[in-house]
């Protein structure tokens, strides 16, 4: 070693800078696109479009196509008036009108006068399976306008 040289044994040398770690954004993107179509197939939908929706007694708009008449569809040339009730715990909501589920003949039968003849229910978290249950077995007497139930 020279005069003026130092000793490089015990020295460190400097450090060379860490490489950052590149994120990649591909993954994440397979991911959503894999929910996004798993949640479109997985999803139904109403078609809510196909009611008749206006006041009561009102003339329905014109339909594009009407439907075949099947055998067991009434043969009035009136359009089919389609009922929204509402199904909670132990009632029933037509409208702002609630009524006691035990009511549910009279109401059946009101409706059927009315000239209705399907019944489109929605039943709400808090409605319990007996009021499901009674409703059913109500809906099937004779001369009672069908039911669509939606829900749960």
């Amino acid at each position: 070693m020279g005069p003026g040289a130092l000793p490089t044994a015990g020295v460190l040398a400097p450090a060379q800078p860490r490489p950052r770690p590149v994120f990649a954004l591909t993954p994440l993107a397979d991911i959503m696109f894999q929910l996004l179509i798993f949640f479109m197939l997985t999803t139904s939908l109403a078609p809510y479009a196909l009611l008749p929706l206006g006041p009561r007694g009102a003339e329905a708009a014109p339909q594009a196509e009407a439907p075949a008449p099947t055998s067991d569809a009434p043969t009035s040339d009136a359009p089919a008036m389609t009922v929204v009730w509402h199904l909670g715990r132990g009632e029933l909501r037509e409208g702002l009108t609630r009524f006691d589920i035990a009511t549910l003949p009279e109401a059946l039968a009101r409706v059927a006068a009315e000239g209705g003849q399907e019944i489109l229910v929605f039943v709400a978290a808090e409605a319990e399976t007996q009021d499901l249950v009674t409703l059913l077995e109500r809906a099937r007497a004779p001369g009672a306008p069908g039911l669509r139930l939606m829900g749960r």
